[in-house]
């Protein structure tokens, strides 16, 4: 059996976030025994060997279905080091508040990251060995999120409030927004200083746009490589309005098609990715999820006259103003196959005849379509299209206090950068 592990690392509600300090410089590889023991960085009172660093492009690589090459790794392991920075920083922040993630806590984490990929129990670990892959290393990178989740619950989870006016008033935007344009998207996102660009960090996306659009997975590189905030939900942003996007971005993501990889954009912020997963009216239910009951007349040509049945099929459309009517005036006239279908959902009739069932009224009988050695017409008697529902109160609750956690975090983490000792030795 063939294991898969695409969504690979756990995920917590909080990301390792970055504030692009540009203090990295392209690292040289080798594979000797000496280069591997050599100290990559040092994080206050923790180490970073070569041997953790370069353990984890592998695994960077081997999950995210990357195309192995000496250049991609001199590209990728700057990013990845950072990752690994704050990594440490997090799990020091835990150990000050004497928390250490127990065996259990990883042991269902890894249970929980087996079931979401659809694998049997033990699963993870066949595939760790299968790629040669260092459990350990992958072991660290999930206490990490662990531990970050709950050094931000602890230190921020009581401070946050919610009121009911600011509910009342996010429901009204968003009620505002029925029928706009509405975009389901991930990104990826580098970091650049604007005063002295790095153009490494360029061709780094070039490079990972690339391999994107040959087939890579966006969620596993984004995990590995994004410094948004959603990086550990594998760059996902859910559904945004466009005009909630940067204008640069939402001009590019107008052109994109669904499951479309964008080319780098570059914004005063930085490189972003965009993977435009699908598109939609905000609060407006998808035609193909309408429900239609059905009526057809099929008439067959055998001796008569091609003009004699378009004329009947003419006739008939213009004494029938229901299907009860059509039913009635078509009696003996035509078919044994012709009749009420029922109930369908528009999106499991096929794509001619979504069209041209989306296209007419109620109570109207379509124009004839050539069917078998014959023709055949279709009456829509009723509609019942979705209802789309305000989101609950709850929910929207839910997510403003989500966000401002995760702001929160953010800026703990940029302190605990800034106070922290950090020496890059690559």
């Amino acid at each position: 059996m063939c294991l898969k592990f695409k969504n690979f690392f756990v995920v917590i509600s909080f990301a390792s976030i970055f504030c692009g300090a540009q203090f990295f410089v392209a690292p040289s590889f080798s594979s000797d025994a000496e280069d591997i023991i050599k100290i990559a960085a040092v994080v206050n009172d923790d180490v970073i060997s070569m041997y953790d660093l370069l353990s984890r492009v592998d695994i960077a690589i081997a999950t995210s279905n990357l195309r192995d090459s000496e250049q991609l790794r001199k590209q990728i392991t700057p990013q990845i080091l950072k990752t690994m920075i704050d990594e440490r920083l997090q799990i020091q922040a835990a150990n000050s508040l004497e928390y250490t993630v127990s065996e259990e806590a990883l042991n269902a984490a890894i249970e929980s990251l087996e079931e979401r990929n659809g694998n049997p129990p033990g699963s993870f670990e066949k595939f760790l060995k299968a790629n040669k892959l260092s459990k350990e290393t992958v072991d660290s990178q999930i206490k990490a999120e662990i531990s970050w989740a709950t050094v931000v619950s602890r230190r921020f989870g009581n401070t946050i409030s919610v009121g009911e006016d600011e509910i009342d008033e996010s429901i009204a935007r968003i009620e505002a927004s029925r029928g706009k344009p509405e975009y389901l998207i991930s990104d990826i996102f580098l970091s650049v200083d604007n005063k002295s660009p790095d153009p490494k960090i360029s061709k780094l996306a070039d490079n990972l746009v690339s391999q994107l659009r040959g087939g890579s997975d966006f969620f596993s590189i984004a995990r590995q490589f994004s410094q948004s905030a959603n990086a550990s939900v594998g760059g996902d942003l859910g559904w945004i309005l466009e005009d909630q996007l940067p204008t640069e971005i939402s001009n590019i993501v107008k052109q994109l098609s669904p499951n479309e990889i964008s080319s780098p954009i570059r914004t005063y912020e930085g490189i972003f990715i965009i993977n435009l997963r699908s598109k939609r009216l905000a609060l407006t239910a998808n035609p193909l999820d309408t429900k239609v009951n059905l009526t057809q007349i099929i008439v067959k040509n055998y001796n008569q006259q091609t003009s004699l049945n378009l004329e009947l099929l003419d006739r008939l459309r213009e004494n029938s103003k229901n299907c009860d009517d059509l039913l009635k005036n078509s009696s003996g006239k035509v078919s044994d196959l012709s009749g009420s279908l029922g109930n369908i959902e528009i999106r499991d009739l096929p794509k001619d005849l979504q069209d041209l069932i989306l296209a007419i009224p109620i109570g109207q009988l379509s124009q004839p379509q050539i069917y078998e050695n014959g023709y055949r017409a279709l009456m829509v008697c009723e509609r019942q299209e979705t209802k789309v529902k305000l989101p609950e109160r709850e929910k929207i609750l839910v997510k403003i206090a989500n966000k401002r956690l995760e702001l929160l975090a953010r800026r703990y983490l940029r302190n605990l950068r800034r106070q922290a000792f950090i020496d890059v030795r690559i």
